[in-house]
């Protein structure tokens, strides 16, 4: 039957077994053999009293005694009762049809006798079978179920399995759970926490489902005038009406039509940590659940103890009072209804907001106001619309026994306030840059009537009560970043703090500005900040704003301040000041009226430098043009004039303030002497000497002011010295701001020599040593080859003697740069031998021979060999160990390299 509480009954069959109690198995052997008792259960569905169907007993094998036909069962409950033997089938095999009534759900074990040998004053056993009896719930088709719950599923009492799938459209098996004949127990472990719907399974075709839910239970507890207020983690008076929602989300509406109920409980921890369903007089134990969420208004609690509470709700409705988890808790403080403010903080920075807290009776009038205000002073005012604060525009709505002065410079500081349900209101003071600083008293009274819209006059009680705040200044820090010297053209990151304001004002004083300072942002314009005090300062775009966490910033671009060189203070101000003036003017105040910091800087002019890697550079060689630009520039400018050569680049500074340009001499560079211009673009920023590539013409970009002056000229027209000399003179004009340094530097063929080393003996190490001039760090491969240098056969053991070694060209002493490698002759053969020195980068090579003799016997004359990129001086022939034979060759060689040096440096 639908919604209806049973009682279900299932056997268990421990054991079918046999035992004597205090009889000797003799006894029974000889009264009676009943042996092998069992128990046939089927489903079995009890009634509502509780009535048991029908037990089927039977023994599995021939009674000996057939004349004792009745059966005596224990039923454990204090009922013993003879049943009478009926036969079962053929032969000797009997069964005994039972019934009996249990009251009480549990679990019962039923005694059986054999007639002859129970007696009064004999109890002994013959067999145990155990009966369990436990709650159950019928449900149905869609019906909610409940974790811990016994269920029967009546419209499908062959029912085995609920079970859940996944979703989409190859659904698999999430959780299985088992039963017999339409029984299920719930457990946590079975249902794994997977919750929801599941398909009641067991018989071909069935759709049927129910819902597996957690009995879940929460609390919540509110003002009762204030619905949606929650007292949870609050303080509320003893006058105080408190509502408690109990929420059954799915509980109470699947219990709804049920027998029993679902019911709860809260349960009250109180100040003294002692245990109760009470509040005030109310006592919420097994309270009927109304709907998803149950309403308990709490009576009177002005009796209840003061200090902090804890609520609790759980379940009265088993099993779920036993097993369910209770609610969550909800705490709050009950106070006495005494009338008392307190103030957030004893003191605040004045341009911050402060507040105070009053707590009395619920949903009552108090009269607010700042004791000892003045009307020479700027005080703090309420804030405008806050929440209980009733509307006053008249200056004589105040209470009539108290002393205030009706003054409408002090209407901001007063005002009547309404409680809350609560009993509770905060109240915002707020404070400006210009509040005086003093300790203020803000009272409290308790008014005697309720608030009306109309004008009414109120009067309080003596009721009340007071709080101190102290109003006190901020204060500003300022710093600059970095060491305090600036080049003119750097941006100077100004920082600090202001707890004083929510602006900071800048200003600057220093060499040729006015006596009282100027305005920071308009220091390019060069305003007196006296003079323009009224008109200027007061704009909101020459402030720096601060912000939530009192921190300000301010960024100062000097490439425009057209500032002389030298040390200049700047201050900040909290508030508009008329500079360092001691006298007001306009809306600026005096300099002492406002709290204020200063920073020093000093202002340099920037620097430009260049350093070519070399004077002379090897045609294919490369030249590193390297310096400082100081005053952070974004770029520099670079210039190179020379013979059909101009160079036009852009040169990328570092953070540290270096560069370096790398530029490779090609062949198309002529073998001449070149002129560099690097140009700084200063101040401003931009490099104000353009080129015009179409053209050829290189002008200045702004011509304002140069009228009589060269502005322009071709760099197609004119020779390299006339044009740079033109260049730089045009950025000389004191018009332009930018700054220049020059340089020369003169390209020649590339050259490479070879110190030859003469004669050596076999087994020495010498050093062989040239001149050159390639760059230095240049690479070179030098090559020390045998004359008589052939291919070998694979099977050959002869050894192929020399040696090829890559060094550096390093700086020498004059003009030229020189190379050396070391040659370890050990194990090589007597033979003339080959040097060839040869630029790895650069195309240029030179040649020498000497010889490796058993012993030199007189020291040789030294030639020296040159080389260049199209003519290299060599000597070669066959030679053998005995005889050199290319001495006078190399020599006259090493005579003729000397006589084209020396025509070259002339």
């Amino acid at each position: 039957m639908k919604n209806t509480k049973i009682m279900a009954v299932l056997v268990v069959l421990l054991a079918a077994m046999l035992f004597v109690g205090a009889a000797s198995a003799g006894d029974v052997e000889d009264k009676g053999d009943f042996a092998n008792i069992s128990a046939d259960v089927t489903s079995l569905t009890a009634a509502t009293n509780y009535q048991s169907e029908d037990i089927k007993l039977y023994n599995t094998s021939a009674l000996n005694d057939v004349a004792n036909l009745t059966v005596y069962v224990n039923w454990g409950d204090g009922n013993i009762l003879p049943y009478t033997l009926e036969q079962k089938g053929s032969g000797n095999k009997y069964n005994v049809t039972v019934n009996h009534t249990y009251t009480q759900p549990g679990t019962y074990n039923v005694l059986l006798y054999n007639a002859s040998i129970y007696t009064a004053g004999k109890t002994q056993s013959k067999s145990l079978v155990t009966i369990t009896v436990v709650d159950a719930r019928e449900v149905v088709n869609g019906d909610d179920v409940f974790v811990y719950e016994h269920i029967i599923y009546t419209a499908n009492t062959d029912a085995t399995k609920l079970v859940k799938y996944s979703d989409g459209a190859n659904p698999s098996v999430v959780n299985q759970i088992s039963g017999t004949n339409g029984i299920f127990h719930l457990t946590e472990d079975v249902v794994g926490g997977q919750y929801g719907t599941y398909n009641v399974t067991g018989v071909a075709g069935n759709l049927d489902t129910v819902s597996i839910w957690y009995p879940e239970i929460s609390l919540q507890a509110e003002l009762t005038n204030s619905p949606g207020d929650s007292i949870d983690g609050k303080s509320i008076n003893k006058n105080t009406e408190v509502t408690f929602l109990i929420n059954s989300p799915k509980v109470q509406p699947a219990f709804e039509d049920e027998k029993d109920k679902a019911t709860a409980k809260i349960v009250f921890t109180t100040p003294s940590n002692g245990k109760t369903t009470y509040f005030g007089n109310e006592n919420i134990n097994n309270e009927p659940l109304t709907g998803t969420q149950t309403a308990i208004k709490a009576g009177n609690i002005g009796n209840v103890e003061a200090g902090p509470w804890t609520a609790q709700a759980e379940y009265t409705l088993e099993p779920f009072a036993t097993y369910a988890a209770k609610s969550n808790t909800v705490k709050f403080t009950v106070q006495s209804t005494t009338l008392t403010i307190a103030a957030g903080k004893d003191s605040v920075v004045r341009s911050n907001p402060f507040t105070v807290s009053i707590q009395g009776n619920s949903n009552a009038l108090y009269f607010v106001y700042l004791d000892g205000a003045s009307k020479s002073d700027t005080n703090p005012e309420l804030m405008k619309g806050q929440s209980g604060m009733k509307t006053n525009t008249d200056s004589d709505l105040i209470p009539k026994n108290l002393d205030i002065p009706d003054s409408d410079e002090l209407m901001g500081t007063y005002a009547f306030f309404e409680t809350d349900a609560s009993g509770t209101r905060t109240i915002q003071y707020d404070t400006t840059g210009s509040t005086t600083d003093k300790t203020y008293t803000v009272k409290v009274y308790e008014i005697e009537e309720k608030w009306s819209d109309a004008d009414a006059t109120y009067n309080v009680t003596s009721n009340y009560d007071s709080v101190k705040v102290k109003v006190e200044k901020g204060a500003v820090t300022i710093s600059a970043a970095g060491d305090g010297v600036y080049y003119i053209g750097q941006e100077i990151e100004l920082t600090g703090t202001n707890t004083d304001s929510d602006y900071v004002y800048l200003f600057i004083t220093g060499p040729n500005l006015a006596s009282d300072g100027v305005i920071l942002k308009k220091v390019g314009e060069r305003l007196n900040l006296g003079a323009a005090a009224e008109a200027r300062n007061a704009a909101e775009s020459d402030s720096v704003s601060v912000e939530t966490d009192y921190t300000w910033e301010y960024k100062w671009d000097t490439s425009k301040c057209y500032l002389n060189t030298g040390s200049y203070t700047i201050y900040a101000t909290s508030m508009l000041t008329n500079g360092k003036s001691s006298s007001e003017s306009g809306k600026a105040v005096k300099l002492s009226d406002s709290e204020y910091a200063t920073v020093s800087v000093s202002l340099k002019q920037p620097f430009l430098s260049a350093v070519p890697s070399g004077t002379v550079v090897a045609k294919g060689d490369d030249i590193y043009i390297r310096g400082t630009a100081e005053g952070d520039p974004s770029k520099l400018q670079l210039y190179i004039f020379g013979p059909n050569k101009f160079v036009y680049e852009s040169i990328t500074v570092e953070d540290d303030g270096t560069y370096e340009k790398k530029l490779n001499v090609g062949s198309d560079w002529a073998s001449s002497q070149y002129y560099v211009v690097i140009e700084h673009p200063m101040y401003n920023g931009d490099i104000d000497v353009k080129y015009d590539k179409s053209t050829g013409e290189i002008y200045i970009n702004n011509t304002a002011g140069l009228e009589g002056t060269q502005s322009s000229f071709n760099v197609n027209e004119q020779q390299s010295s006339n044009a740079a000399d033109a260049l730089t003179k045009m950025i000389d004009n004191p018009n332009i701001d930018d700054v220049y340094t020059k340089l020369t530097f003169t390209v020649v063929p590339a050259m490479i020599t070879i110190n030859n080393p003469g004669d050596q003996a076999a087994g020495s190490k010498f050093t062989i040593t040239g001149t050159t001039n390639l760059a230095v760090d240049d690479q070179i491969i030098v090559d020390v080859l045998s004359s008589s240098f052939t291919a070998v056969d694979k099977s050959s053991t002869s050894i192929t003697d020399g040696v090829s070694v890559t060094t550096k060209v390093v700086a020498g002493d004059g003009t030229d740069n020189v190379w050396s490698v070391e040659v370890d002759t050990t194990n090589w053969k007597l033979d003339e031998y080959t040097i060839r020195a040869e630029g790895i980068e650069v195309d240029v090579s030179a040649t020498t021979n000497f010889n490796l003799v058993e012993k030199v016997v007189t020291p040789t004359a030294t030639a020296t060999a040159t080389g260049t990129t199209t003519a290299t001086a060599t000597a070669t022939a066959t030679a053998t160990p005995a005889t050199p034979g290319f001495g006078a060759f190399i020599a006259l060689a090493g005579l003729g390299a000397v006589a084209l040096l020396v025509l070259r440096r002339n």
